[in-house]
């Protein structure tokens, strides 16, 4: 979607919007993902609990990092002690959203096979860890990170967990990443929104009230509805709070972004020893690949040999 395009009403995939509630001390964001999500997901071939869970850490990222009032990055990874070691996922003001997971295969495949009735994919997965939620303004700013156990059923609840605790503000956060079919094929997707309290005042008086009511509706939200690709994004909102109306805001498109570059990998290549380079080495090439985009960039031995004179 182009700075010109116009969608008011949320209706394209690969956007995230905020919106408030009328009358209503609550306020929200929504975010649908079409193309996006399927070509970061489809990028490495990951089991499916992995990718869900990877795209849940987009959708997070891009929530929670789209309210951010000034140009920076928010930075969603958890780490724990299972055959997932981490999964990443970072949103950029105005550039997009990528993310990777680091996973063994082997380990993964025992561990899925072993796993019982009722036991939640991230404990599975991580096992015991850490979420970290972390903003980043920039070399000039320090960063602020905020770290919660996983102890949630979903990387989301353990979410909510961080802005109950580190934030105190009420929240709700549903995610859902599923899968498509058509004639050409399986494609990826994602829907999710975030659900806040306004911090009550003097004038407003206590905002209880109308989190109770609004938490109610929202937790009615299905999977089903946040994946399904003829439901706009302002038509689900006003399925959910018609009675009180609702307002979403201009949206803000998404893309895939990755921060490989040649003549940037090509100076990090050429920061490495000669030692650690050989080993690099594929049909007579310097061969690095990209975590994030799973792409080969390729430099012969003379390039980086210049980039070092």
């Amino acid at each position: 979607m182009s700075e010109a395009t116009q969608d008011p009403l949320g209706e394209h995939d690969d956007i995230v919007a905020g919106f408030q509630v009328e009358g209503r001390a609550v306020r929200g964001r929504i975010i649908r993902l079409g193309p996006v999500i399927d070509q970061i997901l489809s990028a490495h071939d990951y089991p499916e609990p992995v990718a869900r869970m990877l795209g849940e850490a987009i959708m997070i990222a891009a929530l929670i990092g789209n309210a951010l009032k000034f140009e920076g990055r928010l930075i969603v990874q958890a780490n724990g002690k299972g055959p997932m070691a981490f999964v990443v996922a970072e949103y950029v003001t105005g550039e997009g959203v990528r993310g990777y997971a680091k996973i063994d295969r082997e380990a993964f495949e025992q561990a899925a096979a072993a796993r019982a009735e009722g036991t939640s994919w991230v404990q599975t997965l991580l096992g015991d860890g850490m979420l970290a939620l972390t903003i980043d303004q920039g070399d000039k700013m320090d960063r602020y990170q905020g770290v919660v156990p996983l102890e949630g059923e979903t990387l989301a609840a353990c979410a909510e967990t961080y802005f109950q605790q580190s934030e105190q503000t009420p929240t709700r956060l549903r995610v859902a990443v599923g899968e498509e079919w058509d004639a050409q094929g399986r494609r990826w997707r994602a829907g999710g929104a975030l659900l806040q309290a306004v911090a009550g005042d003097e004038t407003r008086g206590s905002v209880d009230e109308d989190w109770e009511h609004c938490r109610v509706l929202f937790d009615t939200l299905e999977d089903s509805e946040l994946l399904d690709s003829d439901l706009s994004a302002g038509a689900l909102l006003y399925r959910l709070f018609n009675e009180d109306g609702v307002r979403i805001f201009e949206p803000t498109s998404l893309q895939r972004r990755c921060a490989c570059d040649h003549e940037r990998l090509k100076r990090i290549i050429a920061s490495f020893s000669e030692d650690d380079q050989a080993h690099m080495v594929r049909d007579g090439e310097v061969v690095m690949t990209c975590e994030y985009c799973n792409r080969d960039w390729r430099f012969s031995e003379e390039e980086v040999k210049a980039v070092r004179s």
